[in-house]
C-alpha cells in the first residue's frame, strides 16, 4: 500500500501538527463547512441607503440654514475693513517763474566788458562765460566755424573775454598757460586746480578740443588759440598739423590759418609757442596779423624769438595786443618760478601790467596757486590777457 492511500484512511491531516505547534488554527479550504460567509447584498444596499439619507439630511440643512450659519460665523472671527481712497488729482502746473537777472559776468558780456565796479574781480571767482559762438561773430565756412566782427561792431576779443572792470587801477598781471589740450590729464589737472582767472590756450590739434574749450570757459578762464608756427629748428622740431612755414605763399598761409582757427569757438584771440623762426619774418607776419585784425581777435606775442615783430606790427595794424614778459617755468623748481612770478610784479608796477607764460606743469600750478593767495594783499590784480590788452609800454623788443 502507499503512502498516499494509508494517509487517507488514517484521515490525518499533514498541515495539522505544524499549525497546532504554531497555536494557529488550521487553514480551511473551500468546501470546509465551517468557512467564513459572504455578507448578503440585503445588507450592502442597506449600508448605502443610510449614507445617502444622511448626505441628503446635510445638504437640506445647508439649503435651509446655510445663510444663518455663514452671517454668525463671519461675526464670530473678527476683521478689518479698509477704505482705499481714490488718489488725489495732480497739482496744476506752476506758473514758469520770472527769468532771473543775469550775473555781473554774463551782464558784462552782453554789455561788451563796460560793468564799472560790477564784475568780481576776485582770481578764483568761477562764473560761466558767454555762450559761444555768440550770434553775430561766427562765420561758417569748410573749415569750421570762423570767427569775426559782427556788423554792429562787436568782436570775440571782447565778448568773449572774462570780464575785468575798466575802473579798476591796480596793477595787472595775466597769466597764460600754454599747450593745453596736449596731454588729456596734464589739461585737466589745469581745468581743477587753476585760479579761473588766468588765460588758458589750447592747441589747434588736441583731442576733444570743444570740450575742453567749453569746461574751461564754464569755470570762467579765457581762452586763446595757440597756433603752431615754423622754429628756429625746422623740420627736425615738428610744431604740429597745419603749421605756418615760412615758405608757403599767402592764399596757403591764410588757409592753414583757417584750419587751425576752424577747430573751435569761444577764444579771444591767438599765439604761438613754436614759431621762433616764422614771426621774426614780416613779410609772412603780415598776413597773419591782417587775418587777426579782420577776424576781431587779439594777438599775444610770446616772444619766443627775441626778434619778434609780432607785437610791433600787431600795433600798427590796430590790433589789441599784449607780449610775454616772462616765461616763469623755464626751471621748474619751486623757488625759481617764485623769482619769477615776483619779477612779474615788479614789472607790473613799473609799468602798470605784465604778462607771464607758463605751462601746466604740477609745480606750475601748485606755486601759481600759492602765489595768488597773498595777491590782492600785496594791491596787485590778477586779470585775465584781454584786460591787459595795449597797456604794455612799447613794442616788446
Amino acid at each position: 500500500m502507499n503512502a498516499a492511500a494509508l494517509l487517507g484512511r488514517l484521515k490525518v491531516n499533514p498541515l495539522s501538527r505544524f499549525s497546532r505547534k504554531a497555536g494557529k488554527a488550521p487553514p480551511r479550504f473551500a468546501g470546509d463547512d465551517d468557512a467564513p460567509r459572504r455578507p448578503k447584498p440585503v445588507a450592502l444596499m442597506a449600508a448605502a441607503g443610510t449614507v445617502i439619507a444622511i448626505l441628503g439630511g446635510i445638504a437640506g440643512w445647508a439649503t435651509l440654514f446655510g445663510d444663518h450659519a455663514a452671517e454668525q460665523w463671519s461675526a464670530a472671527v473678527p476683521a478689518v475693513t479698509v477704505t482705499v481712497a481714490a488718489p488725489p488729482p495732480p497739482p496744476a502746473p506752476a506758473p514758469p517763474p520770472a527769468a532771473a537777472a543775469p550775473p555781473p559776468a554774463m551782464a558784462a558780456l552782453s554789455n561788451g566788458g563796460a560793468t564799472g565796479g560790477a564784475v568780481p574781480t576776485a582770481p578764483t571767482a568761477e562764473f560761466p562765460l558767454a555762450p559761444a559762438p555768440a550770434m553775430g561773430l561766427v562765420e561758417d565756412s569748410r573749415f569750421g566755424p570762423l570767427p569775426r566782427t559782427a556788423e554792429d561792431g562787436r568782436r570775440p576779443w571782447q565778448v568773449y573775454a572774462r570780464p575785468f572792470p575798466p575802473g579798476d587801477k591796480r596793477p595787472r598781471i595775466a597769466i597764460v598757460i600754454a599747450d593745453m589740450g596736449l596731454s588729456g590729464v596734464t589739461t585737466m589737472n589745469g581745468l581743477q586746480k587753476l585760479p579761473p582767472a588766468v588765460t588758458l590756450s589750447f592747441v589747434p590739434y588736441a583731442e576733444r578740443l570743444d570740450s575742453w574749450i567749453e569746461r574751461a570757459r564754464t569755470k570762467g578762464h579765457e581762452v586763446m588759440m595757440s597756433i603752431p608756427m615754423e622754429p628756429v629748428s625746422f623740420p627736425r622740431d615738428d610744431p604740429g598739423p597745419n603749421a605756418l612755414l615760412s615758405g608757403m605763399s599767402v592764399d596757403r598761409l591764410i588757409e592753414r590759418l583757417n584750419m587751425s582757427l576752424g577747430k573751435g569757438v569761444g577764444y579771444v584771440g591767438i599765439t604761438t609757442t613754436t614759431g621762433s623762426k616764422f614771426t621774426t619774418k614780416a613779410e609772412v607776419m603780415t598776413p597773419v596779423i591782417d587775418a587777426v585784425k579782420q577776424r576781431g581777435l587779439l594777438f599775444l606775442d610770446a616772444k619766443v624769438a627775441p626778434r619778434s615783430v609780432g607785437a610791433s606790427m600787431a600795433e600798427a595794424a590796430g590790433v589789441p595786443r599784449a607780449w610775454v614778459d616772462k616765461v616763469i617755468d623755464r626751471d621748474l623748481a619751486r623757488g625759481s618760478i617764485d623769482d619769477q612770478l615776483k619779477e612779474l610784479e615788479t614789472i607790473a608796477r613799473t609799468q602798470g601790467a605784465a604778462v607771464g607764460l607758463g605751462f601746466p606743469y604740477p609745480s606750475t600750478i601748485e606755486r601759481i596757486n600759492l602765489w595768488v593767495t597773498g595777491l590782492q594783499d600785496r594791491g596787485i590784480a590778477l586779470v585775465p590777457v584781454s584786460a591787459v590788452a595795449n597797456m604794455q609800454k612799447g613794442n616788446g623788443g
